[in-house]
């Protein structure tokens, strides 16, 4: 399950196995070999807990009718965006910085280094530019 908040509240229906969670066969790591077998055991007991929750003939959840809205215009936007930074050069920069201060291996002072790090290049997103915006 999916905790939403420092309150340890959960996200009804949301659920995360493998590289995603937490939780991890292998451990908290980010290889992307373990994958499947995280998904295999985590997706068995996702599947497992829906069940107990879900009710046959149970209603369909509701959702408002302006659902999934708010995410659709924030993509609109990034999609539309006309800044100065190529989507590359940003992803390389955040790539090369993930790899440096949170790698397979971590140690406390790179991770809280690599925090301000990667911060202060989350604040360029703002300036990225995207020159193909074709919807294929």
């Amino acid at each position: 399950q999916v905790i939403r908040d420092e309150s340890n509240s959960i996200v009804p229906g949301l659920y995360a196995a493998g590289e995603s969670s937490s939780a991890s066969v292998h451990g908290a790591n980010r290889l992307g070999a373990n994958s499947l077998l995280d998904l295999v055991v985590f997706g068995r007991q996702a599947a497992d807990t829906t069940a107990e929750l879900v009710k046959p003939n149970s209603p369909p959840v509701q959702l408002p009718a302006n659902a999934g809205e708010a995410s659709i215009a924030r993509m609109d936007k990034i999609r539309n965006s006309k800044g100065s930074i190529p989507t590359a050069d940003l992803r390389r920069e955040l790539q090369v910085n993930m790899q440096k201060y949170a790698p397979v291996y971590r140690n406390s002072d790179d991770l809280v280094k690599g925090k301000v790090v990667i911060s202060e290049i989350m604040k360029k997103y703002k300036d990225v530019g995207i020159k193909d915006r074709s919807m294929v």
